[in-house]
């Protein structure tokens, strides 16, 4: 890290927002275009690096940077881009197997019913779910809106719509794979 870099990091310790505000204008259109090379989305590679610039200036008292800006804020970016790219794939696996449970049309007398078991497992792992949960899950599975207008929609931040969600899809495949462990 260069003096004029350590000096940036060390006026945005002290709160300095105009210093933030020089390193965000600096940097963040190569982040989003780098954000958009591995997402393939503009406005989830936008939401990638915007939450990078609100975690440096959320945390910025315990900002422990060795190496330069661009490095820490590539890495960040590209860090925070593989984590958006699991959870998606994991969402897109639930949603499939939730398709299936929905499109499936039963041969046989006992298909129908482990398609009625599975129904009413994911609907009781639904209904034990905390109410934001429930509520969040539902208005991103079932009315089709995204994480950002449910944040907007529900006064809440993008970071509490995801944590939910997690908390939602985690309960839904720990009830699945339990119920494939017996079906």
């Amino acid at each position: 890290m260069n003096l004029a870099e350590h000096r940036t990091l060390s006026k945005i310790r002290k709160g300095d927002i105009r210093a933030f505000e020089s390193l965000f204008h600096q940097y963040y259109p190569g982040m989003c275009s780098y954000a958009e090379s591995l997402i393939k989305k503009e406005n989830i590679a936008e939401e990638i690096v915007q939450d990078v610039f609100y975690n440096i200036w959320k945390n910025k008292n315990d900002l422990h940077i060795t190496n330069n800006w661009q490095s820490y804020l590539y890495r960040a970016v590209f860090n925070n881009s593989m984590m958006y790219l699991r959870k998606a794939k994991r969402e897109m696996l639930l949603d499939e197997r939730w398709a299936e449970t929905q499109m499936h049309s039963p041969d046989n007398p006992s298909d129908e019913l482990e398609a009625k078991e599975l129904n009413a497992i994911i609907l009781y792992t639904l209904q034990k779910l905390p109410e934001r949960a429930r509520q969040i899950f539902n208005m991103n599975r079932f009315e089709g809106l995204k994480y950002r207008e449910i944040a907007d929609k529900l006064s809440i931040s993008l970071k509490t719509v995801e944590a939910n969600m997690g908390k939602a899809l985690k309960a839904l495949r720990t009830s699945l794979d339990e119920f494939s462990k017996i079906a």
